[in-house]
C-alpha cells in the first residue's frame, strides 16, 4: 500500500519545506473589534462582547462571528481570561469560576479553584470599548509591569485560534513537551514548535513528544518578578517566540480547536508559581519511599536467568537496588496481563518472591493497546462484553476490512499486532482496567505498574496498518507543525497514532479524540492509579506513565522517553527534568546511559553519577543493545557505588522536598534561576541544578573533561563530600577539578540536611541511624526539616491527626543545633539520631554539649582541613534535643 502523503494548500497557508514552514497571510481585518451589547461585571467576573470586524476576512473558514471575553477573578494571584463562542453562561461565580459558554469543547478535567474570589487582586485588567480593535491587558499593580499583552490581531475560526502576546521579557522558560536545547527559549531566530502527544524519540528539533504542557513562565525585571500562564487546552497547538517589530520578544500561541482559556498566576518569584500552579492543577503525588531508590530495567531481558544475573552481579558489587523493572519481554506474545509460556519466563512468579524476600520491588510494564483476540485472549473478550474500547466515531467510518467481531471499534496495531484502545473515559473502562490489574496480581506480585505507548501510540497509521479517513477532524486546514516535522512521513496529525475521528464517552459526553488526544496519557495514568488504589488499599500507588498532561502529576511520575547514549543527549535530560518539575512533575529523569545505542564507559560512568541526582534514578536500555547496568564495567561499578551511596544517605532530604512539593507545591529538582530569580547569570544555567535550597549538583557532561566552571551564586558554599568551604560570599564562576570518579556536589549554607546511614536497599537503610549536615551561612545559621512515616501509606488530606507522621525542624543559631517536633509519631520509636555532621567551622572546638550534657573526647572530632566537626550521638530520634558547640 503506498504511502498517503497530504499537501496542504489554501489562500490562507502555505506550507514550504521539509520543515513544515508556514506563512500565514493574515490582514489586520481579520481580528475583532469590542460589542456594543451590554457588559456584565461583579465580584467573580466581567464580561464583554466581540465581533468579527470583516465577515468576509477568514483564514481557514469557520470564522465565530461573536466572541465572548470573560475575565474571571479567583485568588488575589489568579486571574482567568477565557475566550469562547459569543454567548453568555451567566456564570463565574459559584465556586466554580466560569461555567461552559458555548458548545465548543473545552478540556473536561476540571481545575482547581476558589468558592470565592479574592478579595485584593494584584492585577488590573484592560478588556477592549465598544468599537475599538481588540486587546487586552493584564497589569501587575505593585509595578506597572503589563504580564500579559496581546498585540496584533486575534483569530478564531471553527479549527484555528491564534493569539500574540508581547512578553514582558526575553526569560522565558516552559511549554512541552520537547528535546529544547536550553531551559531559557531564544527570540533571536524565530522558532516554531508544536505541542501534541506523540510517540517521538527525543530527536533535538523543534518537534512535539509524549506529553502536552502549554505551561510557561516569565521573568519580568531584574528583581525576579515573575508570572506564569497555562493555556488550558488540549487540542493540536503550536507557539513561536520572535522580536517583534520593536525589538521587544513575542509568543505566538495557536491552537486548532476549543477555546482559549488562560490561567495567569502572579508568583511573584518562580517558586511561589510552582506552588500556586499545582495548587490549580493538583499537587503531584507522594511516592512510596522504595521508588526512589535505584532501579535496573531493560528492554532486552533473554528470560528470568538473565534477571537474576544482572541483579546478582550488582549486588555482589555493592551496588544499591531497590527496583526491578521489566520490560514487554515478560509477555506472551507482548500481550498485556500474560506471561511467556516458554520455559524463560514462565517461573516469573517465583522470580518477583525472589526480589522480594531481598528487598528489591518489581514494577512491570503495561501498554493500553489490547490484542484484538476475541476467542482467546480474556482482557479482549471482558473488553468488548464490557464495550471499553474506542470507537469510530461514526458507523460509516469503520474499514470495509475490520476484523471478525471487532464491529465499530478503532483497529490499530502496536506490539501485539492488532490491537484496540481502550476508552480510559468510559467509567466501565475503570472497573475493566481494575479487575485485569486485579487478576493478573494474584499471578505475579508486582508493586507498581509502568504505562507507556500511551500517546497513544500507532504504528504505521497511514502507510501501511489503520488508514485513517479524508474529513476536517483527519486532515484540519491547519494540522500544525504537528503534522509537517521532518519524520511524519504521512503528514497528518494521525502519524504513529489513531485516528481522530474516533470517539470516547465518559457516559454522559462523547469526546471526539481530536480534542482528547492529548488526554490519552492523563485518563491512562489515572485509571491505573486508581486501579492500584484498590489492589493495595491505603497505599500510596506507584504509577510510570510516559505522556502526560497538567495535572498528570496527581497520579504518575514521569521518565523522559527513548532517549540516545551520547553526552548531548544526557545534557538536554537535565533540561527536560527541570521543565517537568516547572510542570508540577517533580519525580522525573531519563534512561541513564541512554535507551538506543551503546554507551562507551567513560559516557557511561558519567550518566551514573547524573542519574544518581535524577529524582527519578533507573538505568535503562533497548533491545539489539548489551546490557549497561553498573556492575558490567568495574569502573562504573565502582562509582555508581560511591556516588549511590550519597544518594541513599540524603534520601530522606528528598523525600521531604517531594513531602513539601506534594503538601505545599515548590520545586524539587530545581534550577538555579528559582532559587536566584534576580541573578542574571544563574537565568541561564541549565547544566547544574539543585536539590530544593540545599543541594547543588555540577554534573561532567564533556567527554575526556576532567575539570569543569562551576557557578555558585551569592551565598557560602561548601563541598558536600569532604564538608570543605567552596565559596565564601559569590557570586562566582569557578574552575573545578572532576576526575572520572568525581561528581561535583555543593551543599549551600544556611541549610540543615537530614540524612541517613546508607544501605543496598531502603528497606535496609531506613533502620538505619539518621544524622543532620548542618551548613551555616555566612550569618553562622542554618535550618531544616525531616518528614518520616512508613514510606508507603496514603496521607489523610482531610485528618493529618490520622497520618501517622513524624516533622521535625531544625535550627543553627549561636553555635547551637536543636530539634523541635512539630508533630510526633511512634513511627520513628526505633530510630536514633546518631551523627551530626558541622560545616565551616575555622576555629577548634573546646567542647561538645548534647542536651547541655558534655560529650566525651572520643565521641567528637574536628577535622581542621576540611573545616568540619563531626558528633557522634545517641538520641531518640523522636524527641526535641540540642547540641552546643564550645569554643
Amino acid at each position: 500500500m503506498g504511502v498517503k502523503r497530504r499537501v496542504v494548500s489554501t489562500r490562507a497557508c502555505e506550507w514550504s519545506g521539509e520543515e513544515g514552514l508556514c506563512l500565514l497571510k493574515q490582514p489586520h481585518s481579520s481580528s475583532y473589534q469590542g460589542g456594543d451589547d451590554k457588559r456584565v461585571t461583579g465580584a467573580w467576573l466581567s464580561q464583554v462582547s466581540l465581533e468579527k470586524i470583516d465577515p468576509n476576512v477568514t483564514l481557514f473558514g469557520g470564522d465565530l462571528m461573536t466572541l465572548l471575553v470573560e475575565v474571571i477573578t479567583h485568588e488575589d494571584y489568579h486571574v482567568q481570561v477565557k475566550i469562547s463562542e459569543g454567548s453568555s453562561s451567566g456564570g463565574g461565580g459559584g465556586g466554580g469560576g466560569s461555567q461552559r459558554s458555548s458548545s465548543r469543547y473545552e478540556v473536561p478535567i476540571p481545575l482547581n479553584v476558589p468558592d470565592t474570589p479574592g478579595v485584593a487582586p494584584w492585577y488590573s485588567v484592560s478588556v477592549p470599548t465598544p468599537g475599538s480593535t481588540f486587546s487586552l491587558d493584564i497589569t501587575r499593580n505593585s509595578t506597572g509591569t503589563k504580564i500579559f499583552e496581546t498585540v496584533g490581531p486575534l483569530s478564531y475560526e471553527d479549527q484555528f485560534l491564534q493569539l500574540h502576546l508581547r512578553l514582558s521579557s526575553t526569560f522565558l522558560y516552559g511549554l512541552g513537551e520537547g528535546m529544547h536545547s536550553s531551559f531559557l527559549h531564544s527570540f533571536h531566530n524565530r522558532t516554531t514548535s508544536p505541542i501534541f502527544a506523540r510517540d517521538q524519540l527525543t530527536y533535538e528539533g523543534d518537534q512535539n513528544e509524549y506529553g502536552v504542557h502549554p505551561y510557561y513562565m516569565v521573568l519580568e525585571d531584574d528583581l525576579g518578578t515573575s508570572h506564569s500562564v497555562l493555556l488550558y487546552n488540549s487540542n493540536a497547538m503550536e507557539y513561536s517566540t520572535f522580536l517583534l517589530s520593536d525589538g521587544t520578544p513575542g509568543l505566538t500561541l495557536r491552537t486548532i480547536g476549543g477555546v482559549l482559556d488562560f490561567h495567569i498566576l502572579m508568583g511573584p518569584k518562580p517558586d511561589h508559581l510552582n506552588a500556586q500552579y499545582t495548587n490549580l492543577v493538583g499537587r503531584p503525588l507522594l511516592p512510596p519511599y522504595w521508588s526512589l531508590g535505584f532501579g535496573l530495567s531493560r528492554w532486552g531481558y533473554n528470560s528470568t536467568q538473565h534477571v537474576r544475573e544482572v541483579v546478582a552481579r550488582n549486588k555482589a558489587a555493592n551496588i544499591p537496588q531497590d527496583v526491578q523493572t521489566l520490560d514487554i519481554d515478560y509477555m506472551q506474545d507482548k500481550r498485556d496481563f500474560t506471561i511467556d509460556s516458554n520455559d524463560t519466563w514462565s517461573d516469573l512468579p517465583n522470580l518477583v518472591q525472589e526480589l522480594h524476600n531481598d528487598g528489591v520491588k518489581v514494577i512491570l510494564i503495561f501498554d493500553p493497546a489490547i490484542a484484538t483476540d476475541l476467542t482467546s485472549y480474556p482482557p479482549a473478550m471482558n473488553g468488548r462484553d464490557a464495550d471499553v474500547f474506542v470507537k469510530w466515531l461514526s458507523s460509516d467510518l469503520v474499514p470495509g476490512d475490520q476484523c471478525q467481531g471487532c464491529g465499530d471499534y478503532l483497529v490499530g496495531r502496536v506490539w501485539p499486532g492488532d490491537t484496540f484502545y481502550p476508552d480510559f473515559f468510559n467509567p466501565q473502562t475503570q472497573l475493566w482496567w481494575t479487575k485485569e490489574v486485579a487478576d493478573f496480581h494474584k499471578v505475579v506480585g508486582f508493586d507498581g505498574m509502568w504505562v507507556d505507548m500511551n500517546e497513544p501510540s500507532s504504528f504505521g497509521t497511514n502507510l501501511y496498518s489503520l488508514m485513517c479517513p479524508d474529513n476536517q477532524w483527519d486532515d484540519p486546514p491547519y494540522p500544525t507543525k504537528a503534522a509537517h516535522i521532518a519524520d511524519n512521513v504521512s503528514k497528518r496529525l494521525s502519524d504513529k497514532t489513531i485516528c481522530m475521528s474516533s470517539n470516547h464517552s465518559d457516559g454522559n459526553t462523547t469526546f471526539i479524540h481530536y480534542d482528547v488526544h492529548s488526554l490519552y496519557g492523563w485518563s491512562h495514568a489515572k485509571v491505573t492509579y486508581r486501579a492500584l488504589e484498590s489492589l493495595f488499599p491505603g497505599r500510596r500507588p506507584f504509577v510510570l506513565s510516559r505522556s502526560t498532561f497538567p495535572g498528570s502529576g496527581r497520579y504518575t511520575i514521569h521518565w523522559l522517553g527513548d532517549n540516545f547514549s551520547t553526552w548531548k543527549q544526557m545534557r538536554l535530560s537535565i533540561i527536560g527534568m527541570l521543565e517537568f518539575n516547572l510542570f508540577g512533575i517533580p519525580m522525573v529523569g531519563a534512561d541513564i546511559c541512554g535507551f538506543s545505542g551503546h554507551p562507551h564507559q567513560e559516557l557511561c560512568t558519567r550518566w551514573t553519577q547524573l542519574g544518581a541526582f535524577y529524582s527519578f534514578s533507573r538505568n535503562h536500555n533497548m533491545q539489539g543493545w548489551a546490557d549497561q547496568d553498573p556492575a558490567v564495567w568495574p569502573q562504573v561499578a565502582q562509582v555508581a557505588r560511591d556516588v549511590l551511596a550519597l544518594r541513599y544517605q540524603y534520601l530522606p532530604y528528598l523525600y521531604t522536598l517531594l513531602y513539601l512539593a506534594h503538601t505545599e507545591g515548590g520545586s524539587v529538582v530545581r534550577p538555579l534561576v528559582n532559587q536566584y530569580p534576580g541573578d542574571m547569570t544563574a537565568r541561564g544555567v541549565d547544566d547544574q541544578f539543585m536539590w530544593g535550597s540545599g543541594i547543588m549538583v555540577a554534573p561532567v557532561l564533556e567527554e575526556g573533561a576532567m575539570e569543569r566552571d562551576v557557578y555558585f551564586p551569592q551565598g557560602a558554599w561548601y563541598d558536600l563530600v569532604t564538608g570543605a568551604p567552596v565559596v565564601t560570599g559569590g557570586p562566582t564562576t569557578s574552575r573545578v577539578q572532576a576526575p572520572l570518579e568525581v561528581l561535583p556536589l555543593y551543599v549551600l549554607g544556611g541549610v540543615v540536611l537530614p540524612f541517613q546511614h546508607p544501605a543496598l536497599t531502603t528497606t535496609q537503610s531506613r533502620k538505619n541511624g539518621m544524622g543532620v549536615t548542618v551548613a551555616p551561612d555566612e550569618a553562622g545559621e542554618a535550618c531544616g526539616l525531616l518528614f518520616w512515616d512508613d514510606g508507603e501509606s496514603q496521607l489523610d488530606h482531610n485528618n493529618n491527626d490520622n497520618n501517622n507522621i513524624f516533622l521535625m525542624h531544625f535550627n543553627f543559631t549561636q553555635n547551637e543545633l536543636t530539634g523541635e517536633v512539630q508533630q510526633t509519631s511512634p513511627v520513628v520509636d526505633n530510630l536514633k539520631l546518631e551523627t551530626v555532621q558541622l560545616l565551616g567551622v575555622s576555629q577548634s572546638p573546646q567542647g561538645v554539649k548534647v542536651n547541655d550534657v558534655a560529650l566525651s573526647l572520643d565521641h567528637w572530632g574536628y577535622d581542621a582541613l576540611c573545616g568540619v566537626l563531626v558528633a557522634n550521638i545517641d538520641l531518640p530520634l523522636g524527641e526535641r534535643f540540642s547540641v552546643r558547640v564550645d569554643y
